[in-house]
């Protein structure tokens, strides 16, 4: 992995341009970066000066500011970020980890922080999706205490910086000689608890800030702690089938009632699921700023964030899928509905497993940057960034100790609608370590290591009082590394007596539980025996973007209020990816290069009605890179039978042109009502395909890869089997916006985001599979009523999100025509009191509902995850100096 290396033309560029600039003229940096930050004295006014920034710039952007985090009963930026129209996340372990803007995910979303490109990497639970081995952003990585200013950018320009499809979300830092006190302190500390783990966890964080009399020197410094513990549990399925699996039915009339019940769909592993999460996270941000001229300005930037985190998953379940003791077990009994359901079961003669999974958890984060400006003269400015950063993140245990009972000859019955579900043992004693046997022990640890390197050059040219042009050049280098090594020794006539463990319960069920740490210490000899990577996770990209940009900007056109800019950006990008391919029975490393290039233009116009009217109107061309793990060459090569399975180095990005329309009426003070219109002609989505008589050329593999010893060589026709570039889609949807200060001291703030998309899933050729884009609600909207006077402020805020697409409708497995998320309706509530012009009392509630992660399979709405994780309470006190 490289540290923030220099590539010739970064160096180049930084060499020429460091001595003579500082930060914080009109460049790519964007202008929610460039805006005065100020640290705000109550909620309202935080409000009004997000709306300014609103206001004043050219395209659709939102913002929060400094109050907006600091008070919102907000876990991490994820949760502060929900309150931007248009904006919806998803969580894990009941915390805010991804958004998705306008319907667009993760993936298509791109961060940057104090300007700087960035990814970072948490892993999470399997049905929370895992580690994260993509593009996306984990934003659980960072406490919001840590920013000063969130802004959303909704369309494009050209001086911002290429990869987004959805938006692009900038990050900023506090910035010390924007501060009216030559000395500023505040701390914050929390006391929380959560009602279903009964654990109370500290959170506390605090800023402290300087500046010389002259203000020409700054210094700032935040940090923040937290600790969280959750219990998550609750009932799950691992998916439904219909597989005619079921071999006896003592409850079936005849063959032809048995060969009906196999028609129906039951689930795979019904069980009941213990997920214990202990976390630990910190960050830190330093801050140095010099202003020694009116002329010049430079900033030093350091951040760092540790999210460390345990998780234990247990498990009590029966094993009725194929693999399982299907043609032992009897059904005595069961009940199917009108859709094929078989929503209850009782079986004996089954086979019982408990899982017990330790993982250890570790993101560290860590980014550094410089950033200058400097007025050459009174028309000519110019800026430079530059910084790295680096997110590493570590699985070392992942590790399960399983037991089972085979052949238990006591009923088991299982109830599963979609409102939930429920398992009994009957008389069974699960508990009780003389029933199990030692039949596993899994291990499988794992990295995800990213890291950015940027430097951008800009410069601005007043052509005249109204007119401005700018352009500058960027350069990137991006890599991204990914490792996982498995080991799975299994065991026989091993009683599970002879493993250290305890027992744990839910839902009037209680169970042995193996004890991993003590499992894994004595059978550390085997695992070791046993541990051999696994290939399709080891693999690497290492990605050069070098772009160039050109932009006329200005503030009336012909004597007309019309604001806008007008330009072009050009990105190289330049790929080496690397992973291992099996070829005739041995794994190979492979390496392909790939190189493709964008010419995006753009246009944004901002007319001012009056002086309390906007209407705008943004078309540009978007692009967004392959998703990593869609590009390792890693896969099979069969020369014997010539077929090559692998991902695809040469994948083209996902390229779309967008449209965005909308009106802006400021009726009063700190009010806004706004309507936009946006759509997106997304030209190609990545799919999978398989082709027969191919050339090997299609492969984009060095035929140097191929040996003497099979039967196909280069010349041959081969099936391939990989991702392409397939046919795209439509996306398109309405905002709405509305807030206003009621009555002095209340006030409201409305949004509501409607998104309809229509993608084709199938593959070239094929009949089109047309549905929506996976990760999109078709409806989000958020509601948040707050009252403040001098000493009192309470808020309540009310966020909801429709169902959504987890997987492409085509890639539904065991006969499932979907598989979706439910959405989700969380209420949280703060309020606080002055006690004087030092202290403040707090208390937040968070998830009052207690709103459950429920997945679901099929149209007909079958449940595969049902979890719950309690509503947490904060109370707290806040000393600002």
């Amino acid at each position: 992995m490289k540290t923030f290396e220099l590539k010739p033309l970064t160096l180049a560029m930084a060499i020429v341009a460091v001595p003579a600039f500082a930060q914080e003229s009109n460049s790519n940096l964007d202008d929610a970066t460039l805006e005065e930050i100020t640290v705000t004295a109550s909620y309202r006014d935080s409000l009004a000066k997000a709306l300014d920034q609103k206001r004043n710039a050219v395209g659709s952007k939102d913002a929060i500011l400094a109050e907006d985090i600091a008070d919102f009963p907000d876990l991490n930026l994820a949760e502060s970020l929900q309150r931007i129209p248009g904006v919806a996340i998803t969580r894990d372990a009941g915390e805010g980890r991804n958004i998705s803007v306008r319907g667009l995910g993760a993936q298509f979303t791109r961060v940057r922080i104090n300007g700087l490109e960035a990814v970072s990497t948490t892993g999470g639970a399997d049905s929370s999706g895992g580690a994260n081995r993509g593009r996306s952003f984990d934003f659980n990585t960072f406490a919001s205490e840590l920013f000063s200013n969130l802004t959303v950018h909704k369309t494009s320009s050209a001086e911002l910086d290429e990869g987004s499809l959805g938006a692009t979300v900038d990050l900023n830092t506090g910035r010390p000689l924007d501060y009216d006190e030559s000395f500023t302190f505040a701390a914050n500390g929390q006391m929380g608890y959560n009602d279903q783990s009964s654990e109370a966890d500290p959170r506390t964080s605090f800023l402290v800030s300087g500046k010389n009399e002259a203000e020409t020197f700054g210094w700032l410094a935040t940090y923040s702690s937290s600790k969280r513990n959750v219990l998550e549990q609750g009932f799950s399925t691992v998916r439904w089938t219909a597989s005619e699996e079921i071999a006896n039915c003592s409850a079936c009339a005849d063959d032809a009632e048995l060969a009906a019940l196999n028609e129906g769909f039951f689930p795979r592993i019904p069980r009941y699921g213990k997920f214990t999460h202990e976390q630990d996270r910190q960050g830190f941000t330093g801050t140095l700023q010099f202003r020694p001229t009116d002329r010049t300005e430079i900033l030093v930037d350091y951040l760092t964030s540790v999210y460390e985190a345990t998780r234990e998953e247990e498990f009590v379940s029966v094993s009725l899928k194929d693999g399982g003791n299907y043609p032992e077990y009897d059904v005595t009994d069961y009940t199917i509905d009108g859709n094929g359901t078989i929503t209850s079961m009782t079986v004996n003669n089954y086979d019982l497993r408990v899982e017990h999974r330790f993982d250890e958890l570790e993101t560290k984060f860590d980014q550094f940057s410089i950033r200058a400006s400097h007025e050459f003269t009174d028309r000519l400015r110019g800026d430079v960034l530059w910084g790295g950063s680096e997110s590493n993140y570590s699985n070392p245990m992942q590790t399960t100790a399983i037991v089972d009972a085979i052949n238990v000859q006591n009923s088991f019955t299982y109830n599963a609608t979609t409102a939930g579900g429920s398992i009994d043992f009957a008389d069974f004693d699960t508990a009780n370590p003389n029933n199990f046997d030692f039949v596993e022990l899994r291990h499988r640890p794992n990295t995800v290591d990213n890291s950015f390197d940027t430097v951008a050059l800009n410069l601005e040219f007043d052509l005249n009082d109204q007119m401005t042009l700018s352009g500058g050049v960027s350069n990137k280098s991006f890599e991204f590394d990914v490792e996982e090594n498995r080991a799975g020794p299994k065991f026989s006539d091993i009683s599970a007596a002879t493993l250290q463990g305890g027992s744990t319960s839910m839902n009037g069920i209680t169970w042995f539980s193996p004890a991993v740490q003590s499992t894994l210490d004595t059978y550390s000899a085997e695992v070791a025996a046993s541990m051999a990577p696994r290939a399709r996770d080891i693999r690497n990209v290492r990605e050069d973007d070098t772009g160039f940009y050109l932009q006329l900007g200005w503030t009336d056109l012909a004597g007309l209020p019309l604001r806008g800019n007008f330009g072009v950006r050009h990105v190289t990008t330049e790929t080496q990816s690397t992973g291992y391919t099996e070829l005739n029975d041995e794994l190979v490393q492979v390496t392909v290069e790939n190189e493709y290039t964008d010419t995006l233009p753009s246009l944004n116009l901002a007319y001012d009605i009056n002086d309390d009217m906007i209407a705008r109107f943004s078309v540009a061309d978007v692009m967004s890179r392959p998703g990593l793990g869609s590009l390792t060459p890693g896969g099979s090569i069969d020369q014997f039978n010539g077929k090559v399975s692998y991902g695809n180095p040469l994948l083209d990005p996902f390229r779309a042109r967008a449209y965005d329309i909308s009106y802006e009426w400021y009726f009063a003070d700190d009010a806004v009502f706004a309507a936009a219109y946006f759509y997106k002609d997304v030209d190609s989505f990545i799919t999978s395909t398989t082709d027969s008589d191919r050339p090997w050329s299609d492969t984009g593999l060095n035929a140097d890869l191929l040996t003497d010893e099979g039967t196909y060589g280069a010349s041959d026709s081969w099936e391939i089997a990989r991702n392409i570039n397939g046919d795209g889609g439509e996306l398109s949807g309405i905002e709405l916006q509305y807030q206003q200060a009621l009555f002095d001291n209340f006030g409201v703030i409305l949004n509501y985001t409607y998104v309809e998309s229509e993608m084709n899933y199938a593959k070239p050729g094929e009949e089109p599979v047309l549905d929506s884009l996976v990760g999109m609600s078709e409806n989000t909207y958020n509601t948040t009523a707050y009252y403040e006077d001098e000493n009192f402020s309470a808020r309540i805020s009310y966020a909801v999100r429709d169902d959504y697409l987890t997987r492409a409708p085509n890639s539904a497995r065991n006969g499932n025509d979907t598989e979706y998320t439910e959405g989700t309706a969380n209420v949280d509530f703060v309020a606080s009191y002055n006690v004087n012009d030092n202290w403040k009392l707090s208390f937040e509630g968070i998830n009052l509902t207690d709103e459950p992660n429920r997945q679901m399979i099929d149209s007909s709405g079958r449940i595969v995850v049902d979890h719950t994780y309690g509503r947490q309470y904060y109370v707290g006190a806040q000393y600002k100096f």
